[in-house]
């Protein structure tokens, strides 16, 4: 109740901001109702609104499926990186066996392979998303990753997450 009186305190202006982006603000989608139904009461025409684009905020929705596809694709990314790891340690602590020497190096380039695949995948996300919400993206991050080694993937991965974060609550 004490939110809708605070909402009805806002202009028109206000509320259709808080309808558009209330996951930027961290609203719940009962206060976004309400905002609507305050509008709808104060006679703006939500049909025409939405024909604006005063409903629904494409760029946040956008960018939060891409940054959904990156962090899955990261996700992958670190799993294939811990695997690729885990067998390479295998692989040297299996000398005495040659066949099982073999089969852990051929599941550490299997595991590599697909590393790479879903790192330039979540590269290509991230560089979609920086595109989407109007910010240049770093072109030299995914070459001192492929320049530096994998060794620096576990740390931006986290970095990056963290980053795209934020900025999502910045969309508007």
């Amino acid at each position: 109740m004490e939110s809708n009186e605070k909402l009805k305190s806002f202009d028109d202006q206000k509320l259709i901001d808080i309808v558009r982006n209330y996951r930027q603000y961290g609203y719940s989608e009962g206060i976004r109702n309400a905002a609507i139904s305050i509008l709808e009461s104060r006679g703006i025409d939500l049909d025409v609104l939405q024909l604006k684009g005063g409903l629904v905020n494409s760029t946040y929705d956008a960018a939060k499926q891409e940054y959904d596809a990156f962090e899955s694709a990261s996700k992958f990314a670190l799993v294939f990186y811990v695997l690729m790891l885990t067998f390479r340690i295998l692989t040297s602590l299996a000398k005495d066996n040659e066949g099982l020497q073999l089969v852990f190096v051929i599941l550490f380039w299997l595991s590599f392979i697909t590393y790479i695949i879903f790192l330039i995948k979540s590269f290509i996300n991230q560089s979609q998303y920086y595109k989407l919400i109007g910010k240049k993206d770093n072109q030299l991050i995914p070459a001192l990753y492929f320049t530096f080694g994998v060794l620096l993937y576990v740390v931006m991965y986290f970095v990056f997450r963290k980053q795209i974060r934020s900025e999502m609550n910045e969309i508007r």
